[in-house]
């Protein structure tokens, strides 16, 4: 089964190369005359399939291998930026300094094309075909009201473009990154948002206009960045419009604005397209397309997750189910979960634009479903739950006042890539949920998240480590530079002055060191810390986190004894019933 992740789509905009995407596969058309007569010969070798490709393009029924569209990538001793050609897509893209794109937005488009239904993919050939809708869309005219009529159907059968309208329709105004926070599965990597109040400190930061903007085109979740491309769409078509925002804050102890220029209102040619996707009075509602592989992305159990919420989806699509029924259903399918589990997906069915009703104590999808199957190699090989997932499960049993959002701390403790997510979505945490004052920092000769509460302060380093945290050396030593420097508080030692952040009231300061898990000889160095700094401090992993959290906000534990707890120079936890 080849690995696609169709459903979310990126850096894919403009309908008129979509247009052209589409009218690849029509026999005849102008766009594959031109690649059959020009393009392909021109730019793509004989090594790299050129042959091969314009006899797929000449067939009368054209089905294409995914590979043979999207490109071969970047070989070796090439960059992005000068790769030859090696795909049909890419030829039919061009490119602001060639005549062809890579194959990152070849398969962009691609998914965007099969996501919206006007191709159909296979999945146990991986090839990709023309389909009924997308041959109406590529013959209809330019700027035609069949044209606009196809566009619509294909758009408002896309989860997601409903869920983005649905919220724009509720709350009138909103920037990419209060969309981008409610859209996607919650508490799960592949679905992060930079924290509005975050972006906002930033600006409030920039010194100069150019660093405000840098900040703004830069600093984005993948959550937020689906919402840009999306919105891009929706301009397109009329629906929505750009308008500049001005959000405000109180970072600074005052109220302080900015503006934030991605931001989004409903037109009122959308609010009446908002009427198809709940089929209000006359507008008939159009069916969803919902993908498998749009029901979980980035997770290292990604298709334990998908096959879950595909039967979930199924099941909730013919009447109302409490959770106590689906717990059974899914369990009669070799699934066990637990119900909070069960309501986290359902949530989560509503963040991703499906249509959720609630009826007492039971749940039923209301939208028709199309093009959800389980592939049959998922089904008779049943994928296996990670480790990352049953912490999760525990914790969500055990998070009753802590949001469930926070769970994606576990998923980007253990992901070596994301280290920025995890001191973001850290430092939210802590100030946002837990009510301690501070912030992330996070940049050069900066601690990555520094917080405080009375006269206590914890200087924060977070490690997004795949396989444990050891804290070797080098990093023992950057902390206790940073503990030294906030000792002095001398800009000869560090002319940024990141100290500041702590109110001159705070006195007492401990370190900690969070991660996904921890390894090695990591009590050895907290302990050589402590006893070269004077001060104590700990290591906490994502899951001791976030149950310390749950036990401050429920009131069980008090600020002070949150920061005692990190006197033990070693590692906080909590007894688990699963470890």
């Amino acid at each position: 089964m080849a690995d696609r992740t169709f459903g979310w789509v990126q850096e894919a905009y403009t309908l008129g190369n979509l247009k052209n995407v589409v009218s690849v596969f029509v026999p005849g058309s102008e766009i594959n005359r031109l690649l059959c007569t020009d393009k392909i010969p021109r730019l793509i070798t004989k090594k790299d399939g050129r042959d091969i490709f314009i006899s797929e393009l000449s067939t009368e029924e054209i089905c294409i291998p995914y590979t043979h569209l999207k490109g071969k990538g970047t070989p070796t001793g090439y960059t992005r930026s000068n790769a030859p050609c090696s795909g049909i897509i890419q030829a039919v893209l061009p490119g602001q300094r060639k005549e062809y794109q890579s194959d990152w937005p070849a398969d962009s488009f691609l998914r965007w094309a099969v996501s919206v239904g006007f191709l159909e993919y296979s999945r146990s050939k991986d090839v990709c075909c023309i389909s009924a809708l997308g041959q109406e869309y590529a013959m209809s005219l330019a700027g035609s009201e069949e044209e606009a009529q196809v566009l619509k159907t294909a758009f408002l059968s896309y989860p997601p473009v409903c869920r983005v309208m649905t919220l724009l329709g509720e709350e009138v105004h909103l920037t990419k990154f209060e969309i981008g926070a409610r859209l996607g599965f919650i508490g799960e990597a592949g679905f992060t948002s930079i924290p509005q109040y975050m972006i906002l400190e930033g600006l409030l930061e920039a010194k100069t206009k150019e660093d405000k903007t840098k900040l703004l085109q830069d600093t984005e979740g993948t959550s937020d960045k689906y919402v840009r491309t999306i919105c891009s769409w929706l301009m397109q078509m009329g629906w929505i419009s750009k308008v500049p925002k001005e959000v405000t804050s109180n970072a600074y102890g005052s109220l302080s604005s900015a503006t934030i220029p991605q931001s989004y209102k409903l037109t009122l040619k959308g609010r009446t397209v908002l009427k198809h996707t709940t089929g209000v009075s006359r507008f008939a509602k159009i069916p969803k397309r919902v993908m498998w592989d749009m029901l979980a992305t980035k997770v290292a159990d990604r298709e334990y997750l998908r096959n879950r919420r595909t039967y979930i989806i199924k099941y909730l699509e013919c009447s109302y189910r409490s959770p106590v029924q689906i717990k059974e259903y899914l369990k009669s399918k070799g699934l066990k979960e637990e119900t909070e589990t069960i309501l986290d997906d359902i949530r989560s069915f509503e963040n991703i634009g499906l249509q959720v009703k609630k009826s007492g104590a039971t749940y039923r999808i209301m939208d028709e479903i199309l093009g959800l199957d389980l592939p049959e190699e998922a089904e008779f090989n049943l994928p296996v739950k990670s480790e990352v997932s049953v912490f999760k499960d525990y914790l969500r049993t055990h998070l009753a006042h802590v949001d469930h959002r926070y769970l994606i701390l576990v998923d980007l403790g253990f992901d070596g890539s994301s280290d920025r997510d995890y001191e973001m979505k850290t430092a939210e945490l802590l100030t946002t949920e837990l009510g301690f004052k501070g912030a992330r920092l996070g940049d050069t000769r900066k601690p990555d998240v520094c917080v405080y509460h009375g006269n206590n302060g914890l200087i924060i380093d977070n490690k997004a480590y795949g396989k444990g945290y050891s804290l070797p050396i080098k990093q023992a030593d950057e902390i206790n530079r940073y503990i030294e420097e906030n000792k002095e508080r001398n800009e000869l030692l560090n002319p940024n002055r990141w100290w500041n952040i702590f109110d001159h009231t705070v006195t007492h300061f401990r370190f900690a060191f969070i991660s996904g898990s921890f390894t090695g000889g990591f009590k050895d160095r907290l302990n050589l810390i402590s006893m070269r700094s004077g001060i104590c401090g700990a290591a906490i992993n994502s899951v001791n986190l976030l149950l310390m959290a749950e036990e401050l906000k429920a009131g069980r534990l008090g600020y002070e004894e949150w920061f005692e707890a990190f006197d033990c120079n070693d590692e906080i936890s909590f007894p688990l019933d699963l470890i």
